[in-house]
């Protein structure tokens, strides 16, 4: 008997459009003899829909066409998924498992998950509190620096600061030197953020920021490698795989745009490391994984400092990419197929 999968994909955050290429490669991975997936898409005005639509149309963002209505209940009750097909009686499906590959705010963040714990299904991916608080850079930099795990410093702007270009770079200045970063709190992909190489482009930055964020993070700049790490609990225990590094080109910052639109990082999934650091960045890695409650899978980002080798903790991602340039797949599908890694996450799944 195949297993009853819904998807859902898109969002109103702006991750919108990485959503749809997670759940295209997803989409394209499953076999097709093992699992019945309904594919619910969540439109950017925050409409939800089934569609039929293939991951080619899914991906190009052509997936609304002949899709109708539909709602997932809360109600354990009336526990399933109802359809409102148009011309049609309303009808009720019960998945055995909810996937939500779901990037940024109301799908990572908590929020989704809350609503699949009321509706009584499984569902892949960290519970409302990880992703809440993996979603929160201030918040998870606090926690890894109460955990002895070093971060960058950084200076979180709210409030009154996000109106006051002049008062939100005084308070950045006070602990911070150019070059700084300034970033949204609450969003990934990069989006909303921008290196800022003096007091003259601070204005500029925060209003990006801010226009995607009520808190932004004001970064120092430390010569780093980025490195990456990618965690899966497993029925046996967490695998926690060895680091992946960003390699984007000199004097630039892993942007939005270098991520998805001009190809400006290489990925490589085996970075050059010492025993010893490897080591520790995959024991740190562990340890915030489970210091969140995170379940599924994560990836966890780090830098290492050119100039004093020390190791720094940059932030979690709960429900990490899944296109063909992510590194969490690559990082575990090294000794699996793409498949595999899906079905044991698919098998995971909990309340």
């Amino acid at each position: 008997m195949k297993t009853k999968l819904a998807l859902f994909f898109g969002g109103i955050s702006n991750e919108h459009a990485i959503s749809l290429r997670s759940a295209a490669a997803i989409l394209r991975a499953l076999d097709e003899e093992r699992y019945e997936i309904y594919k619910i898409g969540i439109s950017r005005e925050g409409c939800w829909l089934m569609t039929e639509a293939s991951p080619d149309e899914i991906e190009a963002d052509r997936w609304q066409a002949g899709a109708f209505p539909c709602l997932l209940s809360p109600d354990r009750a009336l526990r399933g998924l109802w359809l409102f097909p148009p011309g049609a009686a309303i009808r009720r499906v019960l998945p055995d498992v909810l996937f939500p590959v779901m990037h940024g705010a109301y799908g990572e963040d908590g929020r989704l998950q809350g609503l699949f714990s009321l509706s009584g299904i499984p569902y892949v991916g960290s519970a409302t509190q990880a992703g809440a608080i993996g979603m929160d850079k201030n918040v998870t930099k606090i926690l890894a620096r109460s955990m002895g795990i070093p971060v960058v410093p950084w200076v979180s702007l709210t409030g009154d600061l996000l109106t006051s270009p002049a008062r939100a770079c005084e308070a950045a200045e006070e602990r911070l030197s150019y070059p700084m970063f300034l970033k949204p709190a609450h969003s990934g992909s990069s989006v909303g953020a921008a290196r800022v190489d003096r007091r003259a482009d601070f204005a500029d930055a925060l209003h990006i920021a801010a226009a995607e964020d009520d808190c932004v993070l004001a970064e120092a700049f430390i010569p780093a490698r980025e490195l990456e790490v990618a965690v899966l609990s497993t029925q046996t225990g967490l695998e926690v795989s060895s680091p992946g590094e960003i390699l984007p080109q000199a004097d630039s910052f892993y942007s939005y745009e270098a991520k998805y639109e001009t190809n400006a990082a290489r990925l490589s999934d085996h970075a050059a490391l010492l025993p010893p650091e490897e080591k520790r960045i995959r024991g740190y890695a562990a340890r915030l994984f489970r210091a969140l409650g995170c379940r599924g899978g994560a990836r966890v980002d780090f830098f290492l400092s050119r100039t004093t080798g020390r190791i720094y903790f940059n932030e979690i991602n709960t429900m990490p990419g899944f296109t063909t340039i992510s590194m969490f797949p690559r990082l575990l599908t090294k000794e699996r197929t793409m498949e595999e890694l899906l079905c044991e996450m698919i098998a995971g799944a909990a309340v």
